[in-house]
């Protein structure tokens, strides 16, 4: 009887199973939710995904396209816009336009974007004073505005009806020099946008190789105990001091970095804007003064006036040749804003070099190659970035 009440009892007492169907209930509605809801969690990761890896293929085959697409003819005229500045009422004379496309007018045919990106790159010369662009060869306003705006029309053209877009061409030949050039074209870039970036070669015959700048920083490496491999190998030696062993490898990487930025300076300038200024010049004042008489000369003097008034302005007075002064402001510029900007970050590469060193983690090839490789990386002669965003349009 009492083995009978106890059963009774027992399966009378549910509150064990109910707590225990609550929680089998709560995983198995757990459960269904889970089964309805993956598929659509995972549709829409998957829809996602392909959505942007699409775009990304998008923006990195239209940016191919770009580079490579071609120009049945580019027509521009040297210094077209100041031309007709000078021309004043005259400018929309037949006679005067007529001229002015014979004389000072040029015509490319068949040339990619990139070529001729590259070449306006290259022709623009633009210094950036205190917030401002400001073109110092004025001669070829008129290529980067036919430039742009046939760009802009390509593009409108290509994929306008699907993507917002921005396309830029920046060439910073010397790290932290004022100089170089731009194209911009498009609207202000979302955080949203798909990038793809690439690079064109610059048309300029100039050889400023990466053995150049190894042999400039062997040349110029020179501290207290020797070169790269004794200094370093000093180090190891535990015997002397290693702060000031430091900062003497930083201040030699300092010094090749000057040493590069003063030749790759020399280099440019005698091969690119000093025949502009000292020698295209003239062959232009001619040219405009068979269109108009007299005002080439008033033309060029103007330009020069504009170059000296930006080195003025920088506190550099200029008494020798523009070309030369400017030389003289670009280099000494470079050298104080790589010094204000790395001076830190070349320090700690001092220190990370030595640690590595001096504990074998690097053998000293490994060090004359980071060396080598931060010194090369502080030019860019050769060739500008082109970075292309697009991001879905809205309305």
């Amino acid at each position: 009887m009492k083995r009978q009440v106890s059963r009774v009892s027992f399966c009378s007492d549910t509150r064990g199973f109910s707590t225990t169907i609550d929680v089998l209930i709560f995983l198995v509605l757990i459960s269904i939710a889970s089964v309805i809801l993956l598929p659509t969690i995972t549709g829409n990761i998957q829809v996602r995904s392909v959505m942007d890896s699409k775009s990304q293929s998008e923006s990195s085959r239209m940016l191919a396209t770009i580079l490579n697409g071609r120009m049945d003819e580019f027509e521009y005229a040297v210094a077209g816009e100041e031309l007709d500045a000078i021309a004043g009422t005259a400018n929309d004379s037949s006679l005067y336009l007529a001229g002015k496309k014979l004389i000072l007018g040029r015509e490319l045919k068949h040339r990619t974007f990139a070529d001729i990106a590259a070449e306006d790159a290259a022709a623009q010369w633009v210094i950036y004073h205190n917030g401002e662009r400001i073109q110092l060869n004025f001669l070829l306003t008129n290529y980067t505005n036919g430039l742009e705006s046939a760009m802009k029309k390509y593009l409108d053209s290509q994929i306008a009806d699907r993507y917002s877009y921005n396309l830029t061409v920046v060439w910073r030949p010397v790290v932290n020099a004022p100089v170089g050039s731009d194209v911009r074209i498009g609207e202000r870039v979302p955080g949203n946008a798909y990038v793809e970036t690439s690079h064109i070669a610059m048309p300029y015959d100039l050889d400023f190789s990466r053995a150049r700048v190894e042999m400039i920083v062997d040349d110029n490496f020179n501290t207290t105990w020797g070169n790269i491999s004794s200094t370093f190998s000093y180090l190891k030696n535990g015997t002397g001091n290693r702060t000031q062993i430091e900062d003497e490898i930083t201040q030699e990487i300092f010094d090749s970095i000057n040493s590069t930025t003063d030749a790759a300076v020399d280099d440019l300038m005698d091969n690119t804007l000093v025949p502009v200024i000292d020698e295209a010049q003239d062959t232009v004042t001619g040219q405009i003064n068979n269109l108009l008489p007299g005002n080439g000369t008033e033309l060029i003097n103007s330009i020069n006036g504009t170059i000296i008034d930006i080195l003025e302005d920088e506190g550099i007075i200029v008494n020798e040749s523009v070309s030369d002064t400017f030389k003289s402001y670009l280099k000494g510029y470079a050298k104080e804003e790589t010094r204000r900007i790395s001076d830190s970050e070349i320090r700690a590469m001092a220190t990370e070099l030595s640690d590595m060193y001096v504990n074998d983690v690097m053998t000293i090839e490994d060090v004359k190659e980071s060396i080598y490789t931060e010194v090369f990386s502080r030019i860019s002669i050769n060739r500008a970035e082109v970075t292309l965003s697009i991001w879905e349009r809205r309305g």
